[in-house]
C-alpha cells in the first residue's frame, strides 16, 4: 500500500483553544489526491494514517476532522473510526437523497459528530437539521454583506457554526462579533497589519530582546548576564536543562553548564521562545507552529547534510514572528540582529533554509506539489512530521510546566 503524507490544520474555538484537526491526506504524487477509486483513496486514510500510525500521535487529545466518500456514508464500507473522536466531514459532491440522510443519521445515532463542508447557502443545511452538528461557511465564497443573515440562519436552525477559510484578522474580528463557533484558516500565520499604529509595549520589549539574543557579538558571558537578570527566566531554563527532553548524564545546576551544554545558539533559540510564548493574548497553538517548523527544519537540514541545522531550526522557530507581533515579516526582520541567512529565508523564502521553510508550510497547506521538490522519500517525511509533532508536545508541556512553577 502506498505511503500517504500527511498533514494537519487547527480549527480553534472562541477562546483560541484547539478544538480539532483537519486531517489532509493525499498522495504523494502530486498537489490533490490522485486516485482511480476515490473510495481506496480514503481506505488508505483510514489504515495508514489512524490506525497503523495512531490517532493520538496525529492530534493528541483534539478532535479530528475527516472526509468521507458516499459510499462509507452509506454504509457500503466500515468505518474504522472512534465515534468519540471523529468529525465527519459531508462534502458538497455528495447528493442529499433519502438515502444519504437515512445513513447519516444513523451515523449521528451511532455517536458520530457530523459536519457540512463548504457551505455557501442556507438551502443545503435544512435537510440536516437535527443531523449534523457543524457548519463550515466557506468564507472565500460567501459575500461579506451576507456573512451576517448567513451565520444568524445556520444558529437558528441549531446548528454550530465554522468559518473556514479564514484568511485575514479582520475576517477573524467579524466572525467573532456574529457569534462564530469555530476558526479555521491560516489567519493566525498572518500578521494584523496596522499601518497606522506602533507595536505595543510588550511586544516591542520582547522583540528588541529577540534581536539582542541573535547580535552575534552577544558571547558567552553576555547571554549568561542576560538569563540572570530574570530569575523567571533562569528557572525555566534550567528546568528545561534537566528535562527528559536533553537526558544529561548529571544535573544542570548552573546557567554557564546550561550554556555550554547546549550551545550558544541553541540557548539563543530557547530564550526567543521562552519570550514568544509570553504573550498572553496569543493561542499556545501559534507556538506550537513555531516548534513543529523548527523540528522539521532542523531534520531536514541533517538529511540534507548541512553543517549547521540550528540555522535551519530557528527559520522555522521565527517563521510565525508576524503573526506573534501583529506586524509583517517586512516591518519586524529590519530590526533583528538576525544574519542574512536567516532574514532572506523568513522573507523571501530564499537559500536552502528558505527552500526547506517553504516546503513545510506546503506540506501544512497539502500542497504535495511544492513538497516533492525536497526529493525526501514519503515515509522519510511522514516519519520527519510525526516526530515533529510529538516533540513539540513534549517540550511544550515542559515549557508550560516550568512557567506555571516560575509563576
Amino acid at each position: 500500500m502506498a505511503e500517504l503524507l500527511v498533514g494537519r490544520q487547527p480549527i480553534f474555538n472562541r477562546t483560541m483553544e484547539v478544538y480539532a484537526y483537519e486531517l489532509l491526506y493525499r498522495s504523494g504524487d502530486g498537489n490533490r489526491a490522485v486516485f482511480n477509486d476515490a473510495d481506496q483513496a480514503t481506505t488508505q486514510v483510514i489504515l495508514n494514517a489512524l490506525i497503523e500510525m495512531g490517532l493520538d500521535s496525529i492530534v493528541g487529545n483534539a478532535m479530528a476532522f475527516i472526509n468521507l466518500t458516499r459510499n462509507f456514508l452509506v454504509g457500503n464500507f466500515p468505518i474504522l473510526l472512534p465515534s468519540n473522536r471523529i468529525v465527519i466531514e459531508i462534502l458538497e459532491t455528495v447528493e442529499s437523497d433519502p438515502q444519504l440522510i437515512e445513513a447519516v443519521t444513523t451515523l449521528r445515532n451511532k455517536g458520530f459528530t457530523l459536519a457540512l463542508d463548504d457551505v455557501i447557502t442556507l438551502d443545503r443545511i435544512s435537510p440536516f437539521t437535527g443531523i449534523a452538528s457543524i457548519i463550515k461557511l466557506d468564507l472565500m465564497q460567501i459575500d461579506r454583506v451576507d456573512l451576517p443573515d448567513m451565520i444568524a440562519g445556520v444558529k437558528s436552525n441549531g446548528f454550530r457554526v465554522l468559518a473556514e477559510k479564514v484568511e485575514t484578522q479582520a475576517d477573524y474580528n467579524l466572525c467573532r462579533r456574529l457569534g462564530v463557533d469555530y476558526y479555521q484558516g491560516y489567519f493566525l500565520c498572518k500578521p494584523n497589519i496596522m499601518r497606522s499604529q506602533k507595536m505595543d509595549s510588550s511586544r516591542l520589549v520582547i522583540m528588541q530582546s529577540i534581536a539582542m539574543l541573535q547580535n552575534q557579538k552577544t558571547n558567552f558571558t553576555d547571554l549568561e548576564n542576560i538569563i540572570s537578570r530574570d530569575v523567571g527566566l533562569s528557572y525555566k531554563l534550567l528546568r528545561l536543562s534537566n528535562s527528559g527532553y536533553y537526558s544529561f548524564t548529571t544535573e544542570v545546576k548552573s546557567l554557564r553548564q546550561a550554556i555550554s551544554l547546549i550551545g550558544l545558539d541553541t540557548m539563543r533559540g530557547w530564550m526567543s521562545l521562552i519570550l514568544m510564548s509570553s504573550l498572553v493574548d496569543k493561542p499556545p497553538e501559534l507556538t506550537n507552529i513555531a516548534l513543529q517548523r523548527a523540528r522539521m527544519s532542523e531534520s531536514m537540514a541533517k538529511i540534507y547534510g548541512q553543517p549547521q541545522p540550528e540555522i535551519f531550526f530557528l527559520v522555522g522557530l521565527f517563521s510565525v514572528l508576524d503573526a506573534l507581533m501583529d506586524q509583517p515579516m517586512a516591518k519586524i526582520i529590519p530590526e533583528l540582529n538576525l544574519s542574512p541567512t536567516i532574514s532572506s529565508a523568513l522573507m523571501n523564502h530564499e537559500g536552502l533554509p528558505g527552500f526547506i521553510l517553504k516546503a513545510i508550510k506546503a506540506y501544512e497547506m497539502g500542497d504535495w506539489t511544492t513538497v516533492k521538490t525536497l526529493n525526501i522519500p514519503d515515509e522519510t517525511l511522514t516519519n520527519i512530521y510525526l516526530d515533529s509533532i510529538k516533540w513539540t508536545d513534549i517540550l511544550s508541556k515542559e515549557l508550560h510546566s516550568s512557567t506555571m512553577a516560575a509563576d
